[in-house]
């Protein structure tokens, strides 16, 4: 009735209205008044928001496609016109391609595949398709089609009009640049692996048949001008296992047989068909060979545990078969076993002529993650091995392999270096040029570096990073040039990785760099030392760097278009929700072209500010504060402390509400709630690990204090697995939260130590020493510091009632940890309530579990910030 009365009230006063600026000033009021008219955000609203994903560009830029997909898996595919912004939504869409900027071809169904005309409108409709791709420069359409337990390959223009069909498929493979298919087919005859050629008549080419052997596993050279696969008997009791190569131009098939002589007896080809891996040129082909062994000692009534074995029993319990690599020559026929049990990993250099094994077992026992290795070099065509390295980190920082073949690049010493393999020579390429690594950790033995390094085409330089920007330098280390200049604007360069040739490649217990061709655009992300701001940069040789987009705001996802210089990324901050932004050129101006969440509009919204403050050693340190909704100056509110490590990325980044959470935590659900939500950044000093958690995150509470209207005595402190240790350790340590959550959180050192991690059958030793919990010495070397930073031990000074949680199934910080911290709590009659999850792990993944945490962590909180504990009040919520 009221607002019956108000519009009849404007209507007569308009009315009577003389003048045009009164009018204008009513109209302006009233809409004010309906701005101001938003809702709170409640948990009823959380399934209205979706996450943007974009997905590709069509080659000219025409087209790009994104999703939008929602927690209830309603999820909408779109293509729109760039320039238009035509749009097609298709509903449940998934894994869409386009062929040119004519089709799009996506799965509108798990088994039906749709072919959009978009410049007819048309769509084509395939059924029983479990997959399909392009080939030949997409000029055909391939889909593989299960139907009645028989499956075929359909070969079809890219519009859907089918051109050939191929029936009782068993696998197939399409070689580097999809222009020859190796297919293997079932019929009444046998078995038959051929190659269809995917030009205008697919002419076959047989390359075996059998009656009485599956082939699988085709695998292919680089250059395309071999494959191998294996054969596998169907008759015996056990499969006896062929190795078949083929040569394209010469039509010949080579067959390598286990029986050989020079083949071991006690080996076999690895029963668990591994994929083979060829050279690049074809000519030779790398294998597992398997050799079964009893690995561990164990008896009728013991599992038998020695100090002095180099592998820990539940470490030695993975490694059932001893596992070696060999390779064959399939045009020699010459075949040569690489790995042992003594050097029983490898990796190859580029061109896969030269070979790295690495002695796994003389530096044993060790007690690092990833221990330290010997390395030895030994050259496939002549035999001779020689020492590469002794005793250098193994996995923390991979050996890449240069792409053509002449170099292996490393980090050790703080340094980058790179070894000649045609000169036999090591060189470091970095020294007394800037610092190249940091300590993230504190403990001064594990420097990491800024970035892995790459190189460039045809090895012509190595690529590295520095805290800032990007170097080439020349692998003999004569000449460096530093390609960016971030040290001087507090900017962060590193590469944005958008071809498959531009990322570094696993190869076997190394990396295969990644390939960059600096004569062309050299794409590079790049952010402000704060995170205040970020975009992305063009490098060309010539004209240096070129700015594409820089904005304070969260840049990424950028795609490129194949042909031309189109560009699409998607930007975001916590306050705007993320949108999909189009470039026709880089210096042309932003195009919007889908911004997700409108609804966002009708509520009450918060924002983000970054925080600069100094812990007690005079450090400064950034942090970010979250608003509470609707924030009103002249009100007291809650605060929560979220805690990890650093966190200042986070500024920018937009969080959807939701009950669905891993930890249980969700900052838009707080802050729509009416709370502060604080990510403080911690810098540590080595022994001190929870001191220095404590010092940092009380200095950002003041800061904040000082900043926004919150109050003191309304402040809770949350924190899961590292986060959930530190938060253990200041409640124990200090009364300035009203209430506290821990997940998964370590609360006594001196256990935690000697735990066995459940999923690699290593002890934690590492992760004192030389990681997270930076101790820098071993247990027994400070028995006293490990004793000081154990919250367990001063249970009897924790005021602050806690909420813990654990998964039951956590291999990674056993639940155990929890259930002590609270048995302490418990017998020193400190409010404490537990949580514990059947078949949980480190974070949770049931969904049932994500949203009764996140509710009951969240209640928690609302108990004990939002209200006056009094007499009545005294009991956490159930």
């Amino acid at each position: 009735m009221k607002n019956k009365k108000g519009c009849a009230w404007i209507v007569v006063y308009l009315h009577y209205a003389r003048t045009i600026g009164l009018l204008m000033f009513l109209v302006s009021n009233l809409s004010m008044g309906q701005i101001k008219e938003k809702k709170q955000l409640t948990a009823a609203d959380y399934a209205l928001w979706a996450k943007l994903g974009p997905q590709e560009l069509s080659d000219n830029g025409q087209w790009v496609s994104y999703n939008l997909s929602y927690e209830s898996h309603q999820d909408t595919l779109f293509v729109r016109d760039t320039h238009t912004l035509k749009t097609y939504a298709l509903a449940k869409g998934k894994n869409g391609k386009f062929s040119k900027d004519d089709f799009f071809t996506y799965f509108a169904a798990p088994d039906t595949l749709n072919v959009l005309d978009l410049k007819k409108d048309k769509v084509k409709i395939f059924s029983h398709v479990k997959d399909y791709l392009f080939a030949n420069d997409d000029r055909f359409l391939i889909l593989t089609i299960d139907y009645q337990k028989e499956r075929k390959i359909v070969i079809c223009k890219t519009n859907g009009q089918i051109l050939k069909s191929i029936d009782s498929v068993l696998s197939f493979s399409l070689n580097p640049d999809k222009t020859i298919m190796g297919i293997v087919t079932k019929s009444k005859k046998g078995i038959v692996a051929e190659l269809v050629f995917m030009q205008e008549h697919f002419r076959h080419l047989k390359m075996v048949e059998s009656q009485d052997e599956n082939f699988e596993k085709i695998t292919w050279s680089k250059k395309a001008k071999a494959l191998s696969f294996y054969g596998i008997s169907m008759t015996d009791p056990i499969p006896n296992i062929t190795l078949y190569h083929y040569t394209i131009d010469q039509k010949k098939l080579a067959v390598f047989d286990s029986s050989r002589a020079d083949f071991p007896k006690a080996m076999q080809l690895s029963n668990d068909i591994a994929p083979l891996t060829l050279s690049d040129d074809g000519n030779r082909v790398f294998m597992k060979v398997s050799k079964n062994e009893a690995v561990l000692t164990v008896t009728d009534t013991a599992m038998v545990w020695n100090t002095t074995d180099p592998l820990l029993y539940p470490e030695r319990k993975q490694m059932k078969n001893t596992i070696f690599y060999s390779v064959w020559w399939p045009k020699s026929n010459r075949y040569l076993q690489i790995t042992d049990a003594a050097l029983s990993r490898m990796m190859l250099n580029g061109n896969q002529s030269v070979a790295l094994l690495f002695d796994s077992e003389t530096h044993h026992p060790q007690f690092k993650d990833n221990k330290d290795v010997t390395s030895w070099l030994l050259d496939l065509d002549t035999g001779h091995k020689q020492l590469f390295l002794k005793k250098h980190p193994s996995l923390d920082n991979p050996i890449l392999a240069s792409p053509s073949g002449g170099y292996f690049s490393y980090f050790k010493d703080s340094n980058w270096w790179v070894y000649n393999i045609a000169q036999a020579t090591h060189t470091n390429v970095t020294q007394n040029r800037t610092a190249f690594s940091h300590h993230p950790y504190v403990v001064q033995e594990d420097a990491q570096p800024f970035g892995l390094a790459s190189w460039s085409t045809n090895d012509k330089s190595l690529l590295v990073y520095d805290q800032f920007d990007l170097w080439e330098i020349t692998p003999n280390g004569s000449t460096a040039q530093r390609l960016t200049s971030g040290k001087e604007d507090n900017l962060v360069y590193r590469i944005a990785l958008r071809e498959q040739v531009q990322r570094i490649a696993p190869n076997y217990s190394g990396m295969t760099s990644a390939c960059f061709n600096l004569d062309k655009n050299l794409i590079l992300k790049v952010h402000s030392t704060d995170y205040t701001a970020s975009g992305y940069s063009l490098w060309q040789r010539t004209k240096g760097l070129q700015s594409l987009v820089f904005e304070k705001k969260k840049m990424d996802n950028l795609i490129t278009s194949k042909k031309g210089n189109t560009y699409v990324y998607r930007e975001e901050t916590f306050e705007h929700s993320p949108a999909l932004v189009f470039k026709s050129d880089a210096k042309a101006v932003p195009k919007l072209i889908c911004k997700s969440n409108s609804q966002q509009q009708k509520y009450l919204w918060s924002k983000a500010q970054s925080i600069s403050y100094i812990n007690s050693t005079g450090t400064p340190l950034l942090g970010v504060l979250f608003y509470p909704a609707d924030y009103d100056p002249h009100k007291k509110y809650p605060m929560v402390v979220h805690i990890y490590q650093k966190q200042s990325q986070e500024l920018h980044q937009y969080v959807n509400p939701s009950l669905h959470n891993s930890a249980g935590f969700n900052v838009r659900n707080l802050v729509a709630q009416g709370y502060f939500v604080l990510y403080p950044d911690i810098v540590y000093h080595q022994g001190q690990p929870g001191k220095s958690a404590m010092d940092c995150v009380l200095a950002a509470v003041d800061q904040s204090l000082l900043t926004a209207s919150i109050s003191p005595e309304h402040i809770g402190l949350i924190g899961h697995s590292f986060g959930g240790y530190e938060t253990n350790f200041i409640i124990s340590h200090n009364n300035r939260f009203a209430a506290a959550v821990a997940g998964a959180g370590v609360a006594d050192l001196t256990s935690f130590y000697l735990q066995i991690n459940g999923v690699t059958g290593k002890a934690n030793y590492w992760r004192f020493e030389f990681q997270q919990f930076r101790m820098g010495t071993s247990l027994f070397e400070n028995k006293q510091g490990y004793l000081n930073n154990s919250p367990i031990l001063d249970a009897a000074n924790v005021n602050t009632p806690l909420l813990s949680w654990s998964g039951d199934s956590d291999p990674q910080v056993h639940y155990l940890q929890t259930v002590h911290f609270f048995m302490a709590l418990r017998r020193m009659q400190k409010p404490s309530t537990m949580l514990l999850y059947p078949n949980e792990g480190h974070a949770l993944e049931q969904r049932k579990n994500q949203q009764h945490l996140t509710q009951h962590i969240e209640k928690w909180f609302d108990h004990y910030l939002k209200k006056e504990v009094s007499e009545n009040l005294k009991s956490p919520p159930n």
